[in-house]
């Protein structure tokens, strides 16, 4: 029985002096944790930005009720200030911050703060995970703007990535505006660019068609040769009356074969002039009117269609303006004065809180299997 007992204060003091390392072998890593934090965690340098990405409203009461209807469909900003957010934390950006501020030389400068320094030999893979969480873009559903926050060990070298950011931001939104519009508007211009060579290409047919038959409108060509035709006929019944009241009444006059010859003449100028007038010839003037009226409707037509084109591309010009996004800047960057962080103070209160906590609930688990045995 005795045996028993010794055993068993062996083993309760064993395990005491097992816990008790324990509990020393915490407070010392809590005490290494928050010496790490005041005496090698280097100062950090905080600035920040606000944007907002908007578009212009074309329908503000329609747009009101849609948001009570349906609020997601509504916000089509949100979407738009994404793209933002999307650009700070692309790759495309953070690399081309790499070789212009020569990032991997100031984030792996600090060489006692280890956890928070960048390894200069990093794929760049992991030094785009380091770069995104000191290069930071964060969206606010609630007030629809975008913070973009940077960090460095440097306030002025903060200042400086910072300002670069939000200008390469507004470049972009204004390029991608421009892009869309280009994209929008191009088929239009094609259009416009299409029928104008067409409209063209006909008034140069029809310039060429009066120029080789020497008239301005054939229709007054016609007009004046059917009118000459109906005076020489006129003419030629007078003639043809006079010949035979002639023949009649004075058979032996010297003026019949004068006459006979002027009515010769007047038939075959007659048949001259009419000859012009139609035939299956291309000179003939009824040919000449059809192929002019076939130019003046396709000149016409082709006119119409230009001024479609023009109206289509001046409209779709209005939309691509209205659904421009605007880039507005509601605060620049500044130049920090403080450390942002590490925030030592709150740290090390937290610290302490959850460390004494989590050492109490474990000590009284430990001591709950201990009693048990």
């Amino acid at each position: 029985m005795t045996s028993t007992y010794t055993h068993t204060d062996v083993k309760t003091g064993l395990s005491r002096m097992i816990l008790g390392f324990l509990s020393i072998l915490y407070f010392v890593v809590l005490a290494a944790t928050i010496g790490y934090l005041w005496v090698f965690a280097q100062d950090r340098y905080l600035t920040s930005a606000t944007i907002k990405i908007s578009r212009q409203s074309s329908a503000g009461g329609d747009s009101s009720l849609l948001s009570m209807a349906l609020p997601g469909l509504a916000e089509s900003s949100s979407s738009d200030t994404m793209i933002a957010v999307g650009f700070v934390n692309s790759a495309d950006l953070l690399l081309q911050l790499e070789k212009e501020f020569d990032l991997i030389s100031h984030y792996s400068a600090p060489k006692t703060d280890f956890f928070y320094r960048l390894d200069p030999t990093a794929p760049v893979e992991d030094r785009l995970e380091y770069y995104r969480q000191r290069i930071n873009a964060h969206f606010d559903k609630e007030s629809g703007l975008v913070l973009f926050s940077v960090d460095a060990y440097d306030p002025q070298y903060a200042y400086r990535v910072a300002t670069s950011v939000l200008e390469k931001a507004e470049l972009f939104v204004n390029e991608l505006n421009q892009k869309v519009a280009d994209q929008q508007l191009a088929f239009f211009r094609g259009e416009v660019e299409r029928t104008s060579s067409h409209v063209e290409e006909l008034n140069q047919e029809l310039v060429k068609l009066q120029n080789q038959h020497n008239f301005i409108n054939p229709d007054e060509m016609i007009s004046a040769s059917l009118a000459a035709v109906q005076e020489m006929k006129m003419e030629l019944l007078r003639g043809e009356a006079e010949l035979s009241s002639m023949e009649r009444d004075s058979p032996g006059s010297p003026r019949i074969e004068n006459l006979r010859s002027r009515i010769r003449s007047l038939n075959e100028l007659i048949a001259v002039e009419a000859a012009k007038l139609s035939g299956p010839e291309q000179d003939r003037l009824n040919q000449i009117l059809l192929e002019f009226k076939r130019l003046q409707q396709k000149l016409e037509f082709a006119l119409q269609l230009r001024s479609s084109a023009l109206t289509m591309l001046e409209k779709n010009r209005i939309d691509a303006i209205a659904q421009s996004r605007f880039f507005s800047v509601i605060q620049n960057p500044f130049t920090p004065e403080r450390v942002g962080k590490p925030d030592r103070k709150y740290a090390t209160a937290t610290i302490l809180v959850i460390g004494l906590l989590l050492f109490v609930v474990l000590r009284s688990l430990a001591q709950s299997v201990m009693d048990r045995r």
